[in-house]
């Protein structure tokens, strides 16, 4: 399943210990709006106790919590072309990945960037038909999500002037 390396960053108090590949994908999932239900239908080798013990990770690694100068560093880290541009080699490496059947999650491992990168330039160059039926309607989700916290955000914005 996840990989459970962790590394550590170095920050001016000293080493900052990173979360673990498992802890950081099922804390992605929770912010981007999955709940346990379906995070654990999602991947049925997890179980609560995964669940559970990424947030304890995650507690006792915000003990030391990294300074917002640090966060591009430690993202890097974890994904060394995060916020970097994109280079036209990239771009026919991400085609020739999505049609060799990838899932957004290994390009992103492969490319060296965050999921959500590779999803936003799948949509940017309109290549989401390449995309396998599951990962599409996981997009097709997140999206949906991302639409409806907008929604509600302005709909919260507005009960906020009244």
């Amino acid at each position: 399943m996840l990989d459970r390396a962790k590394s550590h960053h170095v920050s001016a108090k000293g080493p900052v210990p990173l979360l673990s590949a498992k802890t950081m994908a099922i804390m992605e999932l929770i912010a981007e709006g999955y709940s346990y239900d379906q995070i654990l239908r999602a991947y049925p080798d997890m179980t609560y106790q995964d669940i559970f013990a990424a947030a304890e990770e995650v507690l006792r690694v915000g003990q030391g919590a990294t300074p917002p100068a640090d966060r591009l560093a430690q993202v890097r880290q974890r994904h060394p072309r995060a916020y970097e541009k994109w280079t036209p080699d990239e771009e026919v490496r991400l085609r020739e990945l999505l049609q060799a059947g990838h899932t957004v999650a290994q390009i992103a491992g492969t490319l060296g960037r965050q999921r959500g990168a590779i999803r936003s330039r799948i949509i940017r160059l309109g290549w989401v038909p390449m995309l396998s039926p599951k990962e599409q309607a996981r997009l097709a989700r997140i999206e949906e999500r991302e639409r409806r916290r907008d929604t509600d955000d302005v709909g919260k914005g507005a009960d906020d002037e009244r």
